[in-house]
């Protein structure tokens, strides 16, 4: 990594086709989280970047804190949230650890789970 090359986690916003060819999301969310998080760290992941305006735009918003993961799917048909998720209320989750984000009730999930649904596969270059 370059010192002018943000670490991926510091992106909120992560699109598949800009992540570095070598770089392992999984795998830095994981080490920061190993790091013990303070506050609880989400990201929203993408296919393309992701375009506000367009509504049908899929989007997995994942997230991390400490033995705690988080999982939201939206599409055209909506917002999604496991059926096993455990929390009763909306919570706040920080996006890239920086920006507080509201996460519906039932999206908190064992962090394995959430770091499951996040590792994508993609075409290495």
């Amino acid at each position: 990594m370059t010192d002018d090359v943000p670490p991926i986690t510091h992106l909120g916003f992560i699109s598949m086709n800009v992540i570095p060819a070598g770089t392992d999301l999984v795998e830095e969310v994981r080490a920061l989280n190993a790091a013990g998080v303070e506050v609880p760290w989400m990201w929203v992941l993408s296919e393309e970047r992701l375009d506000f305006t367009n509504q049908t735009q899929a989007s997995l918003g994942f997230g991390v804190h400490n033995e705690v993961g988080m999982l939201q799917w939206r599409d055209s048909g909506g917002s999604f949230v496991p059926a096993t998720g455990t929390n009763p209320e909306w919570v706040s989750y920080w996006l890239a650890g920086f920006h507080e984000s509201p996460v519906r009730p039932c999206t908190e999930v064992p962090v394995e789970i959430a770091l499951t649904a996040a590792g994508v596969p993609r075409d290495e270059e």
